[in-house]
C-alpha cells in the first residue's frame, strides 16, 4: 500500500525557508476574497512552473505564509470538481511546451486543532526537471530559479538548457478503468470485485525509443489468483512478487517514435474484505515505472480510490456487511 509522504507533519516541518527548490504561496494568493480565483494566479504560477521544470525542479507549497506557517488553508472546492483535480487540469497548459513530469498533493487537517481549516487543504506541487525544457511562460518568457527566486532567463541560461543530454521521454499516459466492475458472490471467502484497468504508454520527446518497458506494481492484498491469471493472458508479461507487493513487466517488442501514443498493457485488481480499509482510505494504490532505453526510469501512482468505478465498489462491498477475508 503506497501513501502520500505528504501530510500536516511533513508540511509544518518545511521550515520557514524558501530556496532554488522551493517556495511558499499564501492561500490568498490562490483563493479570491468572492470565493473565485485570484486576477494574477495564472501568470504566476505560470513563472514558478517554468522556472522549476527549466532547472533542477522543486515544489511549490500553496498555503503557507513567508515564514512557512500554515495559514488556514484554500477552499477544497474553489473549482467544480475539486481544487486538486483543477490544479493537475491547468498546470500543464500554463507552459510551452506543456508540462508532463508533475505531482499536486492536496493536505487537509489532521483534527479539530489543525490550523488547516476544515474544507481547506494546503497544496503541494511537485515538479520534476524537464527533459522538454525550456519551457515557456504565458508572457512568452523563460524562467529559472535564481537565489530562491522565479527569474527571466538570458540567453547564455537558454542554450545550457538545450544543450542537455535528451533521452527517449516514454511516459505512463494513462492509466484507467476499462468496463464495468465484476461483483462476484459465489467465493465461499466472500464477496470480491474484479476490475479492469488499460495503461497507455506516449513518447513525449524527440528520440526514438528503440527498447521499452514498464511495470505494473501492486501491493499482494489486490492480486488474487484470478487477477494473476488474467493479467499474465497478455503477451510478453511476466510477474515478479517481492516482499508486500507483485509486479507485473511487459516489455514492448517494437521502437516507440516521437509523439506516438499507444496501449500498453491490461491489468486487474480484486477488491475484497481483505483490503477494504486500505482502498476506501486512498492508502491502496496503483504505481508504476516506465523504462526506455538508457533514460531513467519514470515513475508514478495513481490512489485506487481516485478512480469512481473503485469507489462504488467499495460502497457495495460495505453494504454487504463484509469482515472476512476474500482473497
Amino acid at each position: 500500500m503506497t501513501a502520500s509522504r505528504w501530510n500536516e507533519d511533513a508540511v509544518a516541518s518545511l521550515g520557514p525557508d524558501e530556496y532554488d527548490f522551493q517556495e511558499y504561496k499564501g492561500s490568498a494568493w490562490l483563493a479570491a476574497p468572492d470565493g473565485g480565483i485570484t486576477a494574477d494566479f495564472h501568470l504566476v504560477f505560470s513563472k514558478a512552473l517554468s522556472a522549476f521544470a527549466n532547472g533542477g525542479g522543486g515544489r511549490i507549497v500553496i498555503g503557507l505564509d513567508d515564514l512557512g506557517r500554515i495559514d488556514g488553508g484554500v477552499p477544497v472546492d474553489l473549482k467544480k470538481g475539486g481544487t486538486r483535480s483543477w490544479l493537475e487540469d491547468v498546470a500543464p497548459g500554463l507552459v510551452d511546451p506543456p508540462l508532463s513530469a508533475f505531482n499536486v498533493h492536496e493536505v487537509t487537517g489532521a483534527g479539530p486543532q489543525s490550523p488547516i481549516r476544515p474544507g481547506h487543504a494546503v497544496y503541494v506541487v511537485e515538479v520534476e526537471p524537464s527533459e522538454s525544457a525550456p519551457h515557456q511562460a504565458i508572457d512568452h518568457r523563460y524562467y529559472l530559479r535564481i537565489a530562491g527566486k522565479s527569474r527571466p532567463m538570458g540567453h547564455v541560461h537558454i542554450q545550457d538548457v538545450l544543450r542537455r543530454t535528451h533521452h527517449p521521454q516514454v511516459h505512463l499516459r494513462r492509466v484507467a478503468p476499462y468496463g464495468p466492475e465484476e461483483r462476484i458472490t459465489t467465493d465461499p471467502r466472500g464477496p470480491k470485485v474484479l476490475i479492469s484497468f488499460r495503461a497507455f504508454l506516449e513518447n513525449r520527446g524527440h528520440t526514438m525509443a528503440g527498447h521499452v518497458g514498464a511495470e505494473i506494481v501492486l501491493s499482494r492484498p489486490l492480486v488474487n489468483r484470478e487477477v494473476r491469471r488474467r493479467t499474465l493472458e497478455a503477451i510478453d508479461v511476466s510477474l515478479t512478487q517481492r516482499p508486500g507487493t507483485v509486479n507485473f513487466f511487459r516489455y514492448h517488442p517494437n521502437p516507440v517514435f516521437p509523439g506516438q501514443d499507444l496501449y500498453f498493457l491490461q491489468f486487474w485488481v480484486a477488491v475484497h474484505a481483505g483490503n477494504l480499509d486500505a482502498v476506501r482510505s486512498g492508502m491502496a494504490s496503483i504505481h508504476w515505472r516506465v523504462y526506455a532505453d538508457d533514460a531513467p526510469a519514470r515513475e508514478g501512482h495513481r490512489a485506487l480510490a481516485d478512480f469512481a468505478v473503485v469507489r462504488d465498489a467499495v460502497t457495495w462491498l460495505t453494504t454487504q456487511g463484509q469482515d472476512g477475508d476474500a482473497r
